[in-house]
């Protein structure tokens, strides 16, 4: 084969893989999100600086997003693709209080992984636990989300 051939096979296969990347795209831009706010009490007070995680079940479509609590317990949901919001349906929630070990809560922003972090869950894995929580919600346009948690800290 000759070095012109060579040359031609390569920019043939080049060509052929940018081909198929370009069909590659769904063309479509995910589910429709509406907005998701709520508030998060435990023990019948505001939890500030809480994570708040709603994960989709039953065949709600999308991936779920995720919130922190600000003053009052009030919450936004962002989608974890970007967005605001989330697609009506149902979820099953989470939510985490992690303090460090002077027991400030986690900072915002902070994406050490649990397993890395020096913080410690507070609240029990019922509340807290993404795969086992036992709070589940169903998300409807224009409804703020309640979430009255009880019980101790750990």
């Amino acid at each position: 084969m000759s070095l012109f051939q060579c040359r031609q096979s390569t920019l043939g296969v080049v060509l052929l893989v940018c081909g198929l990347c370009v069909g590659c795209g769904s063309g479509e831009e995910g589910p429709e999100l509406g907005p998701v706010t709520g508030i998060v009490m435990m023990n019948e007070e505001p939890l500030v600086n809480a994570d708040v995680f709603f994960l989709p079940i039953e065949g709600t479509p999308g991936v779920g997003g995720q919130g922190r609590t600000k003053e009052g317990g009030q919450f936004e949901i962002v989608y974890f693709r970007g967005g605001e919001g989330l697609p009506a349906g149902d979820y099953r929630v989470a939510v985490s209080y992690r303090l460090m070990p002077d027991g400030t809560p986690v900072p915002e922003g902070d994406d050490t992984p649990p397993i890395e972090s020096p913080a410690s869950e507070s609240l029990p894995a019922k509340y807290s636990s993404k795969d086992h929580s036992e709070i589940k919600v169903k998300v409807k346009p224009g409804q703020p989300v309640e979430l009255k948690l009880t019980g101790k800290k750990k």
